[in-house]
């Protein structure tokens, strides 16, 4: 059966963030293990299906792209990165994840939301932070203690580039202007997963994307065919029906200095 459906990129979130969530290793390391949800847009959807309760999504959040630029969530009211230690919840800052991190390994996750990714499963994070923020306290302990970093990511954030070429020529303090704060850029790897990967992980269908943009509300779409047995094909649809309408995310921004303009 062939089928084609639109994903508005808050839709994406939701696609994905439920698909993560029903990873078999996401599973085990959320019950039996230690699994990070650091702050990001699309980890914050993935924490609502973990949990079962809504959150203020927007303020999972610390850097975030607006239509004016990089910008910086401000700390009143913003969520701390959420922590589950064999199904007990702990929320810390960054600096708190040192001593979970310190004692995670292979059966244990980081997920780790990112701000873009290339064409060749690369990921990368804006760092805007002194020290490079979450990802740079982070990175050195998942990749020596070989933590399993899943990175849940829209094809909205799909650049035609290499990232690793991208990051050398960037950086906080490289920039003569900048639209927002400026940042560098920190690529990571890890077991990426889109709107593509959710569609085969919840209902075992090959998704190819074939449109994007759009208007009315439809800005950031992506278009897909989803090519499948029936009753696959059409599980798909109904639960693309059934979020159709998901709203997009809205934060409370720190105010650039001028001294940045």
């Amino acid at each position: 059966m062939k089928v084609q459906l639109t994903l508005t990129p808050a839709e994406g979130k939701r696609l994905i963030a439920k698909a993560v969530a029903n990873m078999e290793n996401v599973q085990y390391a959320h019950k039996n293990g230690t699994l990070i949800i650091a702050t990001s847009t699309t980890n914050g959807y993935v924490v609502e299906e973990l949990i079962g309760e809504e959150i203020n999504k927007g303020m999972f959040t610390a850097g975030v792209v607006t239509k004016e630029g990089g910008q910086i969530t401000v700390p009143d009211g913003r969520y701390d990165h959420y922590v589950f230690v064999e199904g007990e919840l702990h929320k810390c800052s960054s600096p708190e994840l040192v001593p979970y991190l310190a004692k995670m390994g292979p059966d244990d996750v980081f997920i780790k939301g990112a701000n873009a990714i290339d064409p060749f499963g690369a990921a990368g994070v804006l760092l805007h932070g002194g020290g490079g923020g979450t990802v740079g306290t982070a990175w050195g302990h998942v990749t020596r203690n070989g933590i399993q970093c899943i990175i849940p990511a829209g094809l909205e954030k799909l650049v035609p580039v290499s990232l690793t070429d991208v990051t050398v020529r960037i950086g906080a303090n490289v920039f003569d202007k900048a639209m927002g704060w400026p940042c560098g850029m920190m690529v990571i790897q890890g077991q990426v997963i889109t709107e593509i990967e959710a569609f085969q992980i919840l209902f075992g269908v090959e998704a190819v994307p074939i449109a994007g943009g759009g208007i009315d509300g439809g800005e950031g779409s992506k278009m897909f065919l989803l090519e499948g047995p029936n009753e696959n094909a059409e599980a798909a649809y109904e639960y693309v029906v059934s979020i159709k309408g998901e709203p997009c995310l809205k934060t409370k921004l720190m105010k650039k200095p001028d001294t940045l303009a």
